[in-house]
């Protein structure tokens, strides 16, 4: 099922937590065996014994050559049980934090995009603030005259507030300009030349 990147950062954390918190561990595979001793008096050569056994051992890649390892006390075996355990943690936690990051990476946006976004956050935040500094000015000034005057001139306070209003959208629209993408001055013409920008018509502006 999708998830948002917030959550897939947050099980990617959970993983590395997890990772961090492992004990011990060691590669391979504990297998058992039996077998039969070179003594032919011996009760493992009578028909239908098992042999002697089971022997444990640990078995796994070393330089490319299989290695097997036996224990000389039953301790030491379930050390070795609970180091393989949680190797076999190790794997699966390792899958889950490739599979994880290669969800984050799709959804994550490239460089140019995230910079855009946070050009746009900065342009809004602009705008925001000339606005709320234009808005300010005006209610002091609304509340200066009514204290000097004694009554409020809603007309004059209406006007006011538009003429607040139009000088916050024009630092608007500067701001937007500053941070717009810059003309492309030449562009593929259908004669295979390029074509070069040089001015606006006036009666096409």
């Amino acid at each position: 099922m999708p998830h948002s990147l917030p959550e897939l950062e947050r099980r990617r954390s959970e993983l590395l937590r997890q990772i961090a918190s492992l004990g011990d561990f060691r590669s391979g595979s504990i297998t058992s065996i039996r077998g039969r001793c070179g003594k032919p008096n011996c009760h493992c050569h009578k028909p239908n014994r098992p042999g002697h056994g089971p022997n444990f051992r640990l078995t796994r890649k070393r330089k490319g050559k299989t290695v097997s390892e036996t224990f000389p006390n039953p301790a030491d075996l379930q050390k070795a049980r609970r180091e393989v355990a949680e190797f076999h943690r190790f794997q699966q936690l390792a899958r889950d934090l490739v599979e994880v990051n290669e969800q984050i990476c799709g959804l994550r946006p490239a460089p140019q995009q995230q910079s855009a976004a946070q050009g746009g956050k900065k342009t809004a935040e602009a705008v925001q603030r000339e606005a709320a500094k234009e808005t300010d000015m005006i209610l002091r000034l609304v509340f200066a005259e009514r204290s000097k005057a004694g009554q409020l001139d809603l007309e004059a306070a209406g006007m006011a507030f538009r003429s607040a209003m139009h000088r916050a959208g024009a630092a608007a629209l500067a701001e937007l300009l500053r941070t717009a993408a810059p003309v492309e001055m030449e562009v593929s013409c259908e004669c295979g030349h390029r074509a070069r920008y040089h001015q606006c018509a006036p009666s096409n502006c």
